[in-house]
This record gives structure tokens, C-alpha cells and sequence, in this order.
């Protein structure tokens, strides 16, 4: 195991760039998770969690490889975890949505969440991040299904715009995800409102 962790500390070796804004970059590495429930039926013939990240972030959506049968799995550097997110505006957050993925009619069973906050980030300075994973809001009475490591880096290619975007430009220009299927989007709507939602 420490072997593994040591591993996935290492420098990705593909980064997957998604979006169209010009502001900025947002550089992101989904590291692992550990201590997350175990969603998968039949544990007890060893059937763990299939653990996939979904990436959220402005109207780009990205994810990460499967990692199967862990509940605590590392993602190594050679393996899809990498991505670079091109900003729009700088209130932007990036949504996580961890998931178990299951390769049959039914959904992806859901982990939990996690919100990626661009704005309490500085620019050119690598973050090591990690985050209880939750699928409530309710703060009463939630209670964490492990936790998410993270790397985030940021780059500003125009202060002056980044300064300017101000959060307005969210509810002016409202942005719009598209996805392969069903699965995908209620990981989607999972990541940005907390709910699956049935309607499409």
C-alpha cells in the first residue's frame, strides 16, 4: 500500500484538456480516496467499490479511470486523473462526484460529493488538497464516506480579466453540460445540485 501511495504522488504523465474559456487554467489531479463505503453487492466473495471520480466544471465534464474492487484506491500517474480545465470566469467551482460504477442498466451508486473552491486558491501555487466526501448537504446530520485527495494548481493568463469575471457572470451566462447517456448525467446533476433528478 505504501508502495502504491508513494506511487500515485508522482507527476501525471497525460493531462486531458478540456473547456474553452481563456481567463485561466485550472490544473487538476484526482490523487485517491480512502475509507469509502463499499457499494458493490456481494462483498463478502470480495466485491469492493469501483471508484470513478466525475469532474465537473463550467460546461466541461471529465472523469477519471476505473479503479475496481478498492476502498481506498490510488490513482496511478499513467492512468486518466490528470486534466486541465479552462476557466471562464473566475467564481468557477469544481465539482467532484464520486461514484461505483456499475456496468449494467442501472445507475452508478453514488459516494458522495465534493466542491472545489477556485476562489480561495492562489495562482502558480500547488495545492495538495483533501476533502471529507459527503452525499448530504444537511449539515445536521451528515456524516463523511471517506475523504478525497487532490493536486490543484492554478494559472491566470490576464489578472485584470480574472479580477473583472466577478461571480455576475454566472447568472448571466448560464452554462450548459451535455453527456453520452443517462448515466452520465445524473452523476452530472449529482456533482453541481447534490440530486440525481429523473426528468431529462
Amino acid at each position: 500500500k505504501e508502495v502504491i501511495h508513494r506511487e500515485a504522488l508522482e507527476p501525471s504523465h497525460h493531462w486531458l484538456d478540456a473547456g474553452s474559456g481563456q481567463l485561466g487554467k485550472v490544473f487538476l489531479e484526482v490523487i485517491g480516496c480512502d475509507n469509502i463505503p463499499n457499494l458493490d453487492h456481494g462483498g463478502h466473495l470480495g466485491n469492493k467499490t469501483d471508484a470513478y471520480v466525475t469532474v465537473v466544471h463550467e460546461s466541461t465534464v471529465v472523469k477519471t479511470d476505473v479503479i475496481a474492487n478498492c476502498l481506498s484506491p490510488r490513482w496511478p500517474p499513467w492512468s486518466q486523473r490528470a486534466f486541465v480545465l479552462r476557466m471562464t470566469h473566475s467564481s468557477s467551482q469544481v465539482f467532484l462526484a464520486i461514484n461505483d460504477y456499475d456496468s449494467g442498466p442501472d445507475k452508478h451508486d453514488v459516494v458522495g460529493r465534493v466542491a472545489v473552491d477556485i476562489l480561495a486558491l492562489r495562482p502558480n501555487t500547488e495545492y495538495f488538497l483533501s476533502y471529507d466526501i459527503f452525499n448530504s448537504d444537511d449539515f445536521c446530520t451528515r456524516k463523511p464516506r471517506g475523504s478525497i485527495s487532490v493536486r490543484v494548481m492554478i494559472d491566470i493568463e490576464d489578472q485584470r480579466k480574472m479580477f473583472l469575471s466577478g461571480s455576475l457572470y454566472r447568472f448571466l451566462n448560464p452554462m450548459h453540460v451535455s453527456t453520452k447517456n443517462k448515466k452520465d448525467l445524473r452523476a452530472v446533476r449529482y456533482a453541481t445540485n447534490g440530486s440525481e433528478g429523473d426528468s431529462y
